[in-house]
């Protein structure tokens, strides 16, 4: 992965760690990226049968609007990183 996907990736999860779940449209306005690009971070970041992905979030729809979830794992994840940060 180069240096930029790998700041997109921790922007992306910082954003969740602070708010979860967030819509898509709002994640992808703060990291300023096209779609193609949230897509390849979502299938990324995700769960896929097809494609492996790391499982730190999901995709699920909430009033209408599509939003993205920490998982349990990801969860872990952010706890991990808000101790480094300390």
């Amino acid at each position: 992965m180069d240096t930029q996907i790998d700041d997109l990736v921790i922007a992306l999860l910082q954003q969740l760690c602070a708010e979860d779940p967030l819509s898509l449209a709002r994640a992808n306005k703060a990291l300023g990226i096209r779609r193609s690009q949230m897509e390849r971070l979502l299938l990324f970041l995700g769960r896929s049968e097809m494609l492996g992905g790391l499982d730190y979030i999901c995709q699920e729809e909430q009033g209408g609007r599509p939003v993205i979830r920490l998982t349990d794992k990801g969860k872990v994840l952010c706890a991990q990183m808000h101790a480094a940060d300390k």
